[in-house]
């Protein structure tokens, strides 16, 4: 109800009287036929009920379906038909539209009734006589626009859809629509239809071949994202301008319905044709940039210039697309769903691409970030996988166009790989199982592919299940010949293989394949510091393995003094000083020729094996043959648990750095040479001599002896090997160091050790005196467990022969002394004394010296006069030997005569 007195209430309410009085008048119906403008009324009459209360009618199916399919088909067979002035056909279309915008059921009925087929007879009857310079109030714009609008609605409905690929000129009229770009709102409602009939992939096919693709493509060029942002006047030009981007984002929205790149209620089924096409011409990018559905940002970066890992975009490259896309949609002729095209930017055809990224952008821009860096990752393993299939023979190929190019774009890949691992913790995850490729790249004969894939694989190091699978592709040998096929590179090779090293996988196989050779090489013959200590940190680590570090311990020992691995081990720096500078002490005698010796050995060896594993990275190293010499550095000098014994014996006192070690060990050799068959006398000699001399110097160790567990085994050699005279002299030697123990005496107390001692003495009569001091000390601690041996071997009958007889020693007055006191110390036994004192008072020489003192025979210094002693010294590696004191070799004083003594008895 219009009301006059409100503004513009008059003029309006007099329209509305006016046209009441019309439609009331008789003289409005008065026609010798159908009135074609009051069908017009009708008609829209209609339209507006549907457009106006559509939620009310939704539920009612329209019963007017006939009588308006009739009217349209009469309409659209009329000759006369764009020259009327009541457009009846654009009103019934209209109508058309609005009854199925209304209803589903609407929809479905106009497909029974043959309604899809009618209309796209007046649709082409409209779109045939489009032309550029058509105005959009015309009738035939006016039916194209309404028509449209129908078959988009009825696209919702999968019935309809079905029956619209068989309709086969549907398509083609659409798409020829979208060449009128002047007639915006007309393409805009166009491109809207083709959105809706993406959803079949049959009807993608069909619009694919019939060009839509150019057209939709061309329509985005013609946004203007600075209306879109604000602050532009909404003029006439204006809102053109406003139905052009609307025209585009729903060009946007086509495009990614037609590829299946949309979801949600957006979907449609994947067009891989499409997809490719998309990539190829907005580059993959953009192209996936459509499944966002945000298509004001794409715009505005199709319309802007851009440079960044994923576009390289500009004037010229919208250029080149644009006049490619005018080209298709000229020629007219259905495209070939097999076309490949051979479009390539300008801007982009000298440039790597990988995964869509922009290679050299990305290393000019390492912090970018990058939407699917694992996918990334494997999409620049997969390209490095082709091209080592062409670089892994470089020595033999000429170096062609394309074997430049791969070798420029190489390096390029590696970089890139370094640095989305650098950006993206975890990425590296990806490497696992292209291990074997990545090392096989260090062996192609080109620095910077070799540098590139370093910089990969130091970092893959820091994940432990990729050092992991590093273990298990065995390629260790490339990176230890990349310590000498990339010398700039040295520090950081090393690294590499510092990081490795925590796996025993690892430290196994590059003991195998050489790994001590190349670094005791660098360590020894290296110009730089911090190589020589990295090396020397490095051979540390792999010697602290627990189950491989021993043999890594001994492949060192080869060719230098053990004491280097302990350096090694607590200073690496200190190493290379000790090295370098000359040494004479037990634990290290080193000089100038030993330095040149092992140098010039290590780095022959490490020459030769060099070259047999550039030819077979899979080459393992055999260790040289020591020839039984200790080590390279010294030859000729015997050494035992890291000790050198000659110095050691002159020089006892040497506080060592592992006394327990070196105890243990010289005990072993001294045990494992009375062993054999043919001992070899002069190490015996050193080896228990070096052994009696370590026991007087450092008398707490002796606590140790019995827990090693070679007391039993050293009674034993004692008398088993009686034929090599150097057997029983080292063996009561042992025994006569140990007698001084408390400990060791009860350790020997139960092993069987008289039988063998009388055998060693009856055959080394010139140790008689060392073994009778023993057993002075031995019987002194009242050990029954002793004395009953005696018994059982006669020994106290041999005993008294001893005293009875002449004894042919440097002062046999002592040595009978100590007979005299241990046979006392028998008799003395609580258990046997008994039967020892019966023995002896059956003696006829006892009763001369039962009751007789012998303690001033008995000297207090050390048997034999071998063992010296010293001011101990603090353990360390650069520490030079104390000077020692001087070892006597003069015969002890003769006895003077005591008046006491019967010396016809002696």
């Amino acid at each position: 109800m219009y009301l006059g007195y409100k503004d513009l209430g008059k003029e309006r309410f007099e329209e509305v009287n006016q046209a009441y009085e019309f439609l009331c008048s008789r003289s409005s119906w008065n026609t010798d036929g159908p009135n074609a403008h009051n069908i017009v009324l009708v008609l829209r009459t209609q339209s507006i009920l549907f457009h106006r209360y559509s939620q009310e009618l939704q539920p009612y199916k329209y019963a007017g379906y006939p009588q308006l399919i009739k009217t349209i088909q009469i309409e659209t067979a009329d000759d006369q038909l764009f020259s009327k002035t009541d457009p009846l056909l654009a009103a019934a279309s209209e109508l058309a539209y609005h009854t199925v915008h209304c209803s589903a059921l609407n929809a479905e009925e106009l497909r029974r009734e043959n309604g899809l087929e009618i209309l796209l007879q007046a649709y082409t009857r409209c779109v045939n006589v489009l032309n550029n310079s058509s105005k959009p109030d015309e009738t035939c714009v006016q039916v194209c626009m309404h028509i449209t609008k129908c078959y988009s609605v009825a696209a919702q409905f999968t019935a309809c859809r079905e029956r619209m690929i068989d309709m086969q000129e549907l398509i083609g009229d659409i798409c020829r629509i979208l060449y009128f770009q002047k007639l915006t709102r007309l393409c805009y409602v166009a491109t809207e239809c083709v959105t809706a009939l993406a959803a079949d992939p049959l009807l993608q096919l069909q619009l694919l071949k019939a060009g839509a693709l150019w057209h939709l493509l061309l329509f985005m060029f013609k946004y203007d994202f600075t209306l879109e942002e604000g602050g532009v006047e909404k003029t006439e030009d204006a809102n053109r301008q406003e139905v052009s981007n609307r025209l585009a984002k729903e060009a946007v929205k086509a495009c990614g319905r037609l590829g299946g790149y949309l979801k949600n209620d957006l979907e449609s089924p994947e067009n891989p044709l499409t997809q490719k096409l998309l990539n190829k011409l907005l580059t993959p990018y953009l192209a996936n940039k459509l499944s966002d559905d945000k298509p004001a940002e794409i715009l505005k970066l199709l319309n802007s210039n851009c440079e960044s890992p994923y576009l390289i975009w500009d004037n010229g490259t919208r250029a080149e697309l644009i006049d490619f896309l005018e080209t298709q949609r000229q020629d007219r002729e259905c495209m070939d769903l097999k076309l490949d095209t051979d479009f390539v930017f300008s801007a982009h055809s000298g440039e790597l691409i990988i995964g869509g990224i922009f290679i050299r952008i990305y290393n000019e821009q390492p912090t970018f970030p990058i939407n699917n860096p694992k996918g990334f990752v494997i999409d620049l393993l997969s390209f490095l996988t082709e091209q080592y299939e062409y670089l892994k023979d470089l020595v033999n190929i000429a170096l062609s166009v394309t074997i430049q190019d791969r070798l420029k774009n190489t390096p390029m890949a590696l970089d890139a790989l370094t640095n989305i691992m650098k950006a993206n913790q975890g990425v590296e995850m990806q490497c696992i199982g292209f291990f074997r490729l990545l090392f096989k790249l260090l062996n192609v004969s080109d620095i910077l592919i070799q540098k590139g894939t370093l910089n990969v694989i130091s970092l893959i190091t820091r994940n432990n299940e990729c050092v992991n699978d590093v273990a298990a592709s065995e390629v260790l040998g490339y990176l230890l010949l990349l310590l000498y096929t990339l010398q700039d590179c040295q520090i950081q090779t090393l690294d590499v293989l510092y990081a490795l090293m925590s796996t025993t996988k690892i430290v196994k196989e590059a003991l195998g394949k050489g790994a001590v050779i190349y670094l005791l090489d660098l360590f020894c013959n290296s110009t730089n510091p911090q190589i020589r200590e990295t090396c020397a940190e490095l051979l540390a680590k792999m010697s602290a393995d627990k189950l491989v570090g021993p043999k890594v311990r001994i492949a060192v020992g080869t060719f230098l003094p053990p004491i280097f691995s302990d350096a090694m081990r607590d200073s690496p720096q200190t190493s290379v000083q000790m090295f370098e500078s000359a040494h004479e002490h037990p634990e290290l005698i080193w000089d100038q020729d030993a330095k040149d010796r092992v140098c010039a050995t290590v780095c022959r060896l490490r020459r030769e094996h060099q070259n047999a594993q550039a030819q077979n990275p899979s080459m393992l190293w055999k260790m040289p043959d020591s020839n039984g010499l200790s080590n390279l550095a010294t030859p000729n000098e015997f050494m035992v648990g890291g000790v050198y014994l000659r110095i050691f014996i002159s020089n006892p006192a040497w506080t060592l750095r592992k006394p327990k070690e070196f105890l243990s060990e010289l005990m072993e050799t001294c045990l494992a040479l009375m062993s054999k068959d043919k001992p070899n006398t002069e190490q015996l000699e050193i080896s228990t001599t070096a052994l009696c001399a370590l026991l007087q110097a450092q008398p707490a160790l002796l606590d140790l002896v019995p827990a090693m567990g070679q007391i039993p085994r050293l009674c034993r050699q004692m008398g088993s090997n009686i034929r090599q005279v150097c057997v029983p002299k080292s063996a009561i030697q042992i025994l006569h160091a140990l007698s001084s123990n408390n400990i060791c005496v009860s350790a020997i107390a139960q092993s069987d050790c008289m039988h063998s001692l009388k055998q060693a003495m009856q055959v080394r009569k010139d140790m008689i005196a060392v073994a009778c001091e023993a057993l002075n000390r031995l019987f002194s601690t009242n050990q029954d467990a002793l004395v009953k041996q005696a018994l059982d071997v006669d020994f106290i009958p041999y005993l008294l022969e001893l005293l009875e007889g002449r004894l042919d020693l440097e002062n046999p007055a002592m040595t009978k002394a100590q007979i005299v006191k241990a046979l006392k110390s028998m008799s003395r036994s609580l258990t046997y004394g008994d039967k020892i004192n019966a023995i002896l008072d059956k003696s006829t020489i006892w009763n001369d010296y039962k009751d007789q003192k012998h303690d001033l025979f008995i000297s207090s210094a050390p048997a034999m006069g071998y063992l010296t002693a010293g001011t101990p010294t603090a353990a360390g590696y650069l520490t030079q030997a104390p000077t020692s004191t001087k070892i006597s070799t003069a015969p002890p004083p003769v006895d003077k005569q005591d008046p006491l003594v019967r010396h016809d008895d002696l």
